[in-house]
């Protein structure tokens, strides 16, 4: 159930339903040096950016998915105040997720 939901949302997310938003960021020459060590490993991902996209696919995770793994990092990391600004839902937009799944609060004006 767990693949075939991220199969699912892949292809979903793949085929450039949501639109987009773009940043950029600078890292200093040591920060960088310290991300690559990451692509160096057996399972280390293809690139820098790689890296930097996959720590945001996790932290993302943990947003929405309450009893994920990275749900207690985020807590870690940033305390856990920002948890009041999310609601029931899919932020996907998928149905009946309510029980398993968090999107943000949707705000007024």
């Amino acid at each position: 159930m767990v693949l075939q939901s991220r199969i699912y949302l892949t292809a979903f997310l793949e085929e450039g339903h949501l639109p987009r938003k773009r940043i950029t960021i600078e890292i200093d020459d040591i920060v960088y040096g310290l991300l690559e060590v990451l692509t160096r490993g057996r399972y280390g991902a293809a690139s820098v950016e790689a890296v930097v996209h996959q720590l945001i696919d996790h932290t993302q995770q943990g947003i929405y998915r309450p009893g994920s793994w990275e749900r207690e990092w985020l807590r870690q990391v940033f305390g856990e105040d920002w948890i009041e600004h999310l609601e029931p839902g899919d932020p996907y937009g998928r149905p009946n997720c309510e029980l398993l799944f968090r999107r943000p609060k949707r705000r007024d004006g």
